[in-house]
């Protein structure tokens, strides 16, 4: 009887556990943030596995470019797409709480830094963006009407070679993706180019739910999860274990 009822009791449980709800994102290279090489899938993956594990859902994360990122998670098995800016959100899909916040600012050369108090003042300037990355308001209003000259390439670290080769005067990047890349897949260019000391802007960073998803209460028991954690001290922690 007692073997019995162990074994309901392990059933019950097992059957719990496969029922447990799984939400399945996109995401993207962009490190340290995320990227499928990176301890736990990246700082920022880690924050949104926490924040969902408070409210019992497990998290699945598929990696891909940018661009294709966004058209995958549009379909309706996926909970969306993640880190974006509010810039990011395409149409389809809903901004959600932040998560967590980042700086942006300019990769320049150490011969040949750009001088400006603001953004107006690099009229002329050729500076580097990447496809389909939301930027931020003010600097893409410059661009559009010309006063920046911008040249669009497919990732981040394109733009940092492009800039210390002199093809650039700079490019539009998130700091600490830049000071990433020049710890590690361009710590060879790090004598030639350098973060900028000015700050454009600090930047939230947040789930963009597809609006096709399932579970409709997905901003609020993302929200309900962010709460229960400590979101800049999982980045925080995460840094000083992986990032030395």
């Amino acid at each position: 009887m007692f073997k019995a009822l162990l074994i309901a009791t392990a059933v019950l449980f097992s059957q719990v556990a496969s029922a447990a709800e799984t939400w399945k994102i996109t995401s993207l290279d962009w490190q340290p943030f995320s990227g499928k090489t990176l301890p736990e899938g990246g700082a920022s993956i880690a924050v949104l596995r926490a924040a969902l594990k408070a409210e019992g859902i497990e998290l699945q994360v598929e990696f891909y470019p940018w661009t294709r990122a966004i058209e995958t998670a549009k379909q309706p098995g996926y909970a969306g797409v993640y880190p974006s800016w509010p810039e990011d959100v395409a149409p389809g899909f809903t901004g959600s709480a932040v998560l967590f916040k980042s700086p942006v600012g300019f990769v320049e050369p150490k011969a040949k830094p750009l001088v400006w108090t603001k953004l107006e003042d690099l009229k002329g300037k050729k500076i580097g963006i990447v496809q389909d990355y939301g930027n931020t308001p003010e600097f893409n209003a410059l661009a559009k009407n010309g006063t920046i000259k911008t040249e669009v390439v497919t990732s981040d670290l394109l733009n940092i070679k492009k800039v210390a080769g002199g093809r650039i005067d700079g490019a539009f990047i998130d700091l600490a993706n830049l000071n990433y890349f020049l710890k590690y897949d361009a710590k060879d260019l790090a004598g030639q180019v350098q973060a900028n000391p000015r700050v454009i802007d600090s930047k939230d960073l947040l789930l963009a739910i597809n609006d096709s998803f399932v579970n409709k209460k997905a901003n609020a028991i993302l929200s309900s999860g962010l709460a229960k954690i400590n979101a800049d001290k999982i980045i925080k922690d995460y840094m000083e274990k992986h990032m030395k």
